[in-house]
């Protein structure tokens, strides 16, 4: 709470007033909880729509992944948009296609139908997501943007956890409809609030030179690149086959088109090794945290016998540390002004995984949560410090780009996480049907997904600890 008054002080360049503070901080939070709700609290409703549909279970899991996907593919060139037209026009208009789609989405009388409008409200949530940093840091003073960049990393944290939470009831008093029907009423709101309140921003890109041909042959490339990778990751029946090396393919041609049409325009400085460090690193962890959500139900419920209520509380925990954890260390960034303070977040991660990778049933629930727990500290203090850092060192003119990126980065991560645990945990447990299963295959495959999540964290410990040693000697 002291955190969100203390935002609502005068803070910069473009707020005049506590009430436009209040508008901005609303929107920017209320936006962020949408996009966390609109990924999380669908799964749940999965079983009633193959009943409700007609359709299959692997039909509906188009639903998550069309969202996904083009959540992803749109994220760069969102950010990069606001960098030539202004970051508020592309937060209204995004959150207006969201919210159309949202509500076309419970009107949807098929599954493909539902495919098409979730892939369209991907795309209206990659607009708002993708400038929701930069707004941020554009409002707000460096000495305070820290502090916001946590609380939205507080803001989705508790969507992401309480998304499920919020579809199970949803469901109990009403139908699947409804898990769409009750974000339209939010998305109107923060629509409005982002046309009253937040400022009018220049285009540090002349328009003439943003709808350049050779920039829309650039965007088209970069969302082709970006889909196709995100399909190549995804393996068919546990096995990935000729047609993932094919998309893989189709997504190289997309990155070599990128280059070309760049010709002899080099593009805005978006950085040097620190951003790319800062980027990659994105990926990586969020690639390493993914693991909780592939193995974690399989543990709980399989090997340690919970129930599928328990086991969501279980898992849940680590969504609410997060987000305590992202709020302090946003403030701590702002105080402190250490990058070591991303290094402490590494250093977290994996002592976490490392003890997952390691775990045994013997130590039960209390040992999960403890490993759990441990990552999630880690994954708080890491998220929120590397952003800020990542936005605080950008120029205002690239900031929607970087912004995007970030997000692009750790999307891609948890894309690409999705698909090589869960296939790292399916080769190793053999676990294909529920009705036979051996515990203690179910144990070892957590053990070797989280020794991969833990490669993962160490590389991204050591090539932040390279980066920090290399920014002082510069």
């Amino acid at each position: 709470m002291l955190a969100v008054k203390r935002l609502l002080k005068p803070f910069s360049k473009g707020a005049t007033s506590n009430l436009s503070s209040r508008g901005i901080l609303t929107a920017l939070c209320l936006a962020t909880l949408l996009n966390a709700l609109a990924v999380s609290s669908v799964n749940i409703a999965l079983p009633e729509l193959v009943a409700d549909l007609g359709t299959t279970y692997a039909r509906t899991q188009w639903i998550i992944v069309a969202f996904m996907i083009f959540l992803t593919a749109a994220l760069a060139i969102a950010g990069r948009a606001s960098d030539k037209v202004g970051r508020k026009k592309i937060f209204v208009h995004g959150m207006l296609l969201f919210s159309v789609s949202t509500l076309l989405c419970a009107l949807s009388p098929n599954i493909w139908v539902l495919v098409l409008f979730r892939a369209l409200q991907g795309i209206g949530a990659a607009m708002f997501t993708a400038v929701s940093m930069a707004i941020a840091s554009d409002v707000y003073s460096r000495a305070r943007v820290g502090t916001v960049v946590g609380l939205l990393g507080s803001i989705s944290a508790v969507g992401t956890g309480s998304g499920p939470v919020l579809g199970g009831l949803l469901l109990e008093v009403s139908s699947w409809q409804a898990i769409f029907l009750v974000k339209v009423p939010l998305g109107v709101i923060v629509y409005w609030l982002a046309q009253k309140y937040l400022p009018e921003d220049a285009r540090y890109i002349a328009l003439e030179q943003a709808r350049h041909p050779r920039n829309i042959l650039a965007a088209f490339c970069i969302f082709s690149a970006i889909l196709f990778y995100t399909l190549s990751i995804k393996p068919l029946n546990d096995n990935y086959g000729i047609i993932n090396i094919l998309t893989f393919l189709l997504s190289a041609i997309g990155v070599l088109g990128l280059y070309l049409s760049r010709g002899s325009d080099p593009g805005p400085a978006l950085g040097g090794y620190v951003l790319y460090t800062n980027l990659a690193t994105n990926l990586l962890v969020a690639a390493s945290v993914m693991s909780s959500l592939v193995v974690g139900p399989f543990y709980l419920t399989l090997a340690l016998g919970l129930s599928f209520s328990q086991t969501g509380l279980v898992m849940s925990t680590g969504s609410f540390v997060v987000a305590v954890c992202s709020n302090i260390a946003g403030r701590l960034v702002d105080r402190f002004r250490s990058r070591s303070i991303v290094i402490i977040g590494l250093f977290f991660l994996v002592l976490g995984s490392l003890g997952m990778a390691n775990l045994q049933q013997v130590y039960g629930v209390a040992g999960y949560l403890v490993c759990s727990i441990a990552m999630a500290i880690g994954y708080g203090i890491y998220l929120s410090s590397n952003n800020t850092f990542t936005m605080n060192g950008a120029s205002r003119k690239v900031k929607g780009s970087i912004s995007g990126l970030l997000n692009l980065s750790r999307n891609l991560g948890l894309l690409t996480g999705a698909s090589l645990m869960s296939v790292v945990f399916a080769k190793t447990s053999h676990l294909s049907y529920l009705s036979s299963f051996d515990s203690g295959l179910v144990v070892s495959g957590l053990n070797q997904v989280y020794l991969l999540a833990l490669l993962f964290l160490v590389i991204a410990f050591i090539a932040q600890t390279i980066s920090i040693l290399v920014s002082r000697k510069l």
